[in-house]
């Protein structure tokens, strides 16, 4: 802990009985004090903590707090110290931190795209073992395999589709869960989403879920490349000097957008129509990203202004008519902690 001259007043590594110590730390310098925490795996206690004992806080990024001490030795008190003087110069490179009760269900919806993930594993698995022994065309018996090998195949198979059965359950029981709260949380958001076509709850539970606040973002492009849906370019002299940024962001609502530019071209033929024509013309590679760029400047105004998807913006020049307005403030870059 330093002063406002910079001068470090407190030191103390805390490891165990942490809630009890850091509040018997702070009550020494009364509410004049701002804390500032990195985001690594564990500070979901600490900011909740703080926050209960109205203690100002932030929340920064790991990658950038490292990024602006880029020192060859390193050590708890040098990266305290160090946060301290970045905390006290206004340089602290902040992130959103996420409301605890939208924390939480976001969680449980991060660990049951796991489990579909996991379900998905086992019906590949399963089909592999078929496509290794022909079981298409023949059982393992026609094909002239002894004994040993037909009650090992079948026990493969037995354990995937027990597997599979348990998994689906888990996932059943986590969007019932997850749908009771999203009702909690902001059932008017959930039912204007749901209401789009191609958008299963599902899906609008992951962007229920992972934008929590659209009001973070101060225009579509800042949306946009939070969502991971626009590109990242270094370049210096006319050359490109590599990615960039490029996954920066948020992994989780980049699937989300993804899977809506799909289901999108499923299920609505004039979006189908307007993506065809736009693979014939770029490829596409080009066109699916122009797409999840298009939903998610339509999500991001969808969201802020509470109005029912427009086909009609949404192929026209409504949505982009409206992000050219709002982008007069220069871009900034988004931070994220996911």
């Amino acid at each position: 802990m330093i002063d406002a001259a910079g001068n470090t007043v407190y030191q103390e590594t805390i490891t165990e009985h942490k809630r009890k110590r850091l509040t018997a730390a702070l009550q020494r310098f009364g509410n004049d004090v701002t804390v500032g925490l990195e985001s690594t795996y564990n500070w979901y206690w600490v900011v909740d903590h703080l926050q209960a004992h109205k203690t100002p806080c932030q929340l920064g990024h790991a990658r950038d707090i490292h990024a602006q001490r880029p020192g060859k030795h390193k050590s708890d008190p040098k990266d305290a110290a160090g946060m301290s003087g970045m905390v006290r110069m206004g340089t602290f490179p902040r992130v959103y931190a996420c409301p605890a009760p939208w924390r939480s269900t976001r969680d449980v919806l991060r660990k049951r795209l796991r489990l579909v993930e996991a379900h998905t594993q086992h019906v590949l698995h399963s089909g592999c073992v078929a496509d290794q022994y022909l079981l298409a065309e023949d059982s393992l018996a026609a094909a002239g395999y002894p004994r040993q090998v037909i009650e090992d195949v079948d026990k493969l198979i037995d354990i995937d589709t027990r597997l599979q059965a348990g998994l689906e359950e888990l996932i059943e029981e986590l969007d019932a869960w997850v749908i009771q709260r999203a009702a909690i949380h902001d059932q008017a958001l959930y039912d204007l989403f749901l209401s789009t076509r191609g958008i299963g709850p599902a899906l609008t539970l992951s962007l229920f879920y992972e934008i929590v606040d659209i009001r973070r973002f101060r225009s579509p492009n800042q949306f946009s490349s939070y969502c991971r849906v626009v590109n990242a370019q270094c370049e210096s002299g006319g050359k490109r000097l590599g990615p960039g940024d490029r996954y920066r962001g948020n992994p989780y609502l980049c699937r989300a957008m993804n899977m809506l530019a799909t289901q999108s071209v499923k299920h609505q033929p004039q979006i189908a129509a307007w993506y065809r024509r736009l693979v014939h013309r770029k490829g596409k590679r080009t066109a699916h990203r122009v797409l999840t760029h298009k939903w998610a400047v339509a999500v991001y105004y969808m969201w802020k202004r509470r109005e029912a998807f427009d086909i009609g913006k949404f192929l026209g020049t409504g949505y982009a008519s409206e992000r050219t307005a709002s982008t007069d403030q220069p871009r900034q870059a988004v931070r994220s902690h996911e």
